[in-house]
């Protein structure tokens, strides 16, 4: 299998560990913009942006941090929240995010089961802190404070502080740290980060991910880029998609990602043709609001060319072809798992897509091709889809649908979709202190939630 062979020439190597990624990119194309954070229009080098993580990192491992130890990140602040994560995983420590929406005992429950040695947050925040102080054992409190240029800063906010039970941290003494690269040693096994569940089913629970899961998870949405490409973000950062299917991508391939606090569907197309974007992920309550939009005859001027829609939605083609997106992408993805399933639609004809002067990345052609090499499907847009299409599973799973006891579906029979790994630490490891929940989704060696 050409593409399991592909994947094992990169394994055990530094293209599996993020942080590496980040520093090799600084060295060799360092002036390259890697993060453009749209509120504040700040672009930030490879270079730049390698150096202030690595700052942050410094003065983390100077105040006693060390590989393994736990960090809560509870921040609205996508770019603070890039910086924090990728310095995390620079002294070897483990990024464990926090819904911003949280507060009470949904914030004391993920607190208290991640258990981390510190917290990094924002002074708008603090009072949903505070409120939770003795339900909670975390002391050591990092707070980022709005500037009075920043689109974010609030008067109302500048004079609340911490409850004397915490030690408060400035976030801007972070940067005190020296500028070079740590050099901390990590693995492919080495565990970076704990994204805990929705919850739809239960407690919250916090499932634990090793770089090469990462790898493994990005591994088809990056084989579709290169160095040319502008990743679009406006998704949270607290889940996989926001922080890795999108930011840590880019970071992977060398090219650039540009980010916005949330979604608009007012401000959507400006801000792609503002940043140039060419790839993004549309989930399904967002593409009836860019529908709802009066047609133009300007619709399809704009650069995305490759877009990720999750869920599928049945009238895919039609919103490719207003849009003039050349190809969509579908497939299935957990934060358990991660991408399981892949699959190219090739969606409009060239002269109905992303105009030429204004096309970035991969051409159609080459898209094509990367696909047939990859062995991933390539449907045709005008051609219905069987509901539910996900296309073709990850060369890092195997993958089946499982029936009431385990045994294997024949085709056309209702099942359960589960996967098992073709390499070490490709899922997740375990759920973070929950033993008899990791056996139960692992049970008869296949993983099924």
């Amino acid at each position: 299998m050409r593409d399991v062979e592909d994947v094992q020439r990169v394994l055990n190597t530094d293209q599996e560990l993020i942080p590496k990624q980040l520093e090799y990119f600084a060295k060799v194309n360092g002036e390259k913009t890697f993060f453009y954070y749209g509120e504040d229009d700040k672009k930030f080098s490879y270079k730049t942006f390698n150096e202030l993580t690595n700052q942050i990192a410094h003065s983390l491992k100077q105040r006693g941090i060390k590989k393994g130890d736990r960090i809560s990140v509870f921040l609205y602040h996508p770019l603070i929240t890039t910086l924090s994560m990728f310095a995390i995983w620079k002294v070897g420590a483990v990024f464990c995010p926090i819904n911003f929406n949280y507060k009470g005992r949904l914030l004391s429950y993920q607190i208290n089961d991640t258990d981390p040695v510190m917290l990094i947050t924002e002074r708008k925040l603090v009072p949903r802190l505070n409120e939770i102080k003795g339900e909670i054992s975390t002391t050591n409190i990092v707070v980022r404070t709005a500037k009075p240029e920043e689109h974010d800063f609030s008067e109302e906010v500048m004079d609340i502080g911490l409850d004397q039970s915490f030690n408060e941290i400035s976030f801007y003494e972070l940067f005190e740290g020296a500028t070079k690269n740590l050099n901390t040693t990590i693995y492919y096994h080495d565990t970076a980060n704990i994204i805990y569940t929705s919850g739809t089913t239960g407690p919250a629970k916090g499932v634990v991910q090793s770089y090469r899961w990462m790898n493994a998870y990005t591994y088809y949405f990056r084989k579709f880029n290169n160095e040319k490409d502008v990743i679009y973000n406006d998704l949270p950062l607290y889940h996989v998609g926001g922080a890795f299917a999108l930011v840590a991508r880019a970071a992977y391939v060398g090219c650039t990602v540009a980010v916005w606090d949330k979604f608009s569907p007012q401000q959507f197309w400006d801000r792609i043709r503002k940043s140039g974007a060419t790839n993004a992920i549309l989930l399904d309550v967002m593409i009836p609001w860019l529908m709802k939009a009066k047609e133009s005859p300007y619709d399809r001027e704009n650069t995305l060319n490759k877009v990720y829609m999750q869920p599928l939605p049945e009238y895919h083609h039609d919103v490719a072809k207003r849009f003039g997106f050349d190809f969509v992408f579908a497939g299935f993805g957990q934060t358990e798992s991660g991408n399981g399933f892949v699959s190219v639609i090739q969606e409009v004809e060239e002269r109905h897509g992303t105009p030429v002067e204004l096309y970035k990345g991969y051409s159609r052609k080459d898209t094509v091709k990367i696909a047939n090499q990859l062995g991933v499907p390539v449907n045709d847009g005008r051609k219905a889809l069987r509901k539910g299409y996900m296309g073709k599973p990850s060369p890092f799973l195997e993958a089946t649908i499982l029936g009431e006891h385990d045994e294997h579906c024949p085709s056309g029979e209702i099942g359960e979709i589960a996967f098992r790994p073709r390499f070490p630490s490709t899922i997740l490891d375990r759920y973070f202190n929950k033993p008899e929940a990791t056996v139960k989704v692992m049970k008869n060696c296949w993983f099924q939630r």
